[in-house]
């Protein structure tokens, strides 16, 4: 592996890494996530990344402490891992276990009680085959994501999901909120595409800028820097295009549309609405 090194980045060298495969220092993503980090570091928060002599920064692991952590986990006295990527093209090369052999060594230096992380079935995090077979267990479930914890004190209490979506979601019970944090270099895109669709679709979004690790431990999904809120349901828990969003808000209009039909069958009516006075977003048929 001497065709590799895990470079631990710190405020004076991070401008020259790469996330994520983001490297444009001129993308806006890219300058929000550096400036995010900056901010982490004096909290304990550890980036590193993989470099490659040949190729560059390949891999990335981003973890902090438990009372830092922007994952709504209860975990005081461990290690959570938010990412770990490597690139596609250098996968199948042990590269993914030298990342979190790094993290491992730090909470045992730390003597901290162990290391958690979230992962997902979809394709957007990290899956969780890759974490049982180095020892990890899953110890919490809200699907599609599982807490997976490697305990290094065996009598450490169990790390846990705290998602608690009322509170949050009686607060955002009018309209379309989105929630998003700066740890994600693509978030400011998915925001921006969101925010464009809605608002030919007749809505004005509220942007809600998670801007501490507090706030995202109270947003009500594991994922835990994003989410979307209308009319006080929760419609994504991750970032989505504007196009996948586009989809969601047409199946709430069919779905509102439906209910409305029913309502007027039910009470002997024709089954039609006027489409001003129905509450629901605009949505025609022909798809974006």
């Amino acid at each position: 592996m001497s065709d590799y090194e895990i470079v631990r980045t710190n405020a004076d060298n991070i401008d020259g890494c790469s996330f994520c495969g983001y490297k444009n220092a001129r993308n806006l993503g890219f300058r929000l996530k550096t400036n995010w980090l900056k901010k982490r570091y004096a909290e304990g928060l550890r980036y590193k990344v993989l470099r490659s002599r040949e190729f560059g920064d390949i891999g990335m692991i981003e973890y902090a402490l438990g009372n830092h952590a922007w994952r709504p986990v209860e975990a005081e006295g461990y290690l959570v891992i938010h990412c770990l990527m490597v690139n596609s093209k250098h996968k199948g090369k042990g590269l993914g276990t030298l990342l979190l052999d790094s993290c491992l060594r730090d909470a045992q230096k730390s003597k901290c009680r162990g290391v958690a992380v979230v992962t997902s079935s979809d394709s957007f995090m990290a899956g969780s085959d890759f974490f049982i077979k180095a020892g990890f267990v899953p110890l919490d479930s809200s699907p599609p994501y599982e807490l997976l914890v490697k305990k290094l004190k065996k009598t450490a209490p169990d790390p846990r999901f705290i998602v608690k979506k009322e509170r949050l979601l009686k607060r955002h019970k009018k309209g379309l909120t989105i929630l998003a944090a700066d740890q994600c270099p693509m978030v400011p895109k998915c925001v921006a595409d969101i925010a464009a669709v809605s608002r030919t679709l007749g809505l004005k979004p509220q942007v809600v800028r998670v801007r501490s690790a507090e706030a995202s431990r109270e947003l009500p999904t594991p994922y835990g820097m994003f989410s979307i809120i209308y009319d006080g349901k929760l419609i994504a828990d991750r970032p989505v295009s504007g196009t996948r969003f586009w989809f969601i808000m047409r199946k709430i209009a069919e779905q509102s549309a439906a209910a409305i039909r029913r309502t007027a069958l039910q009470s002997g009516g024709s089954g039609e609405c006027v489409r001003d006075s129905c509450s629901q977003p605009r949505v025609s048929s022909g798809g974006r």
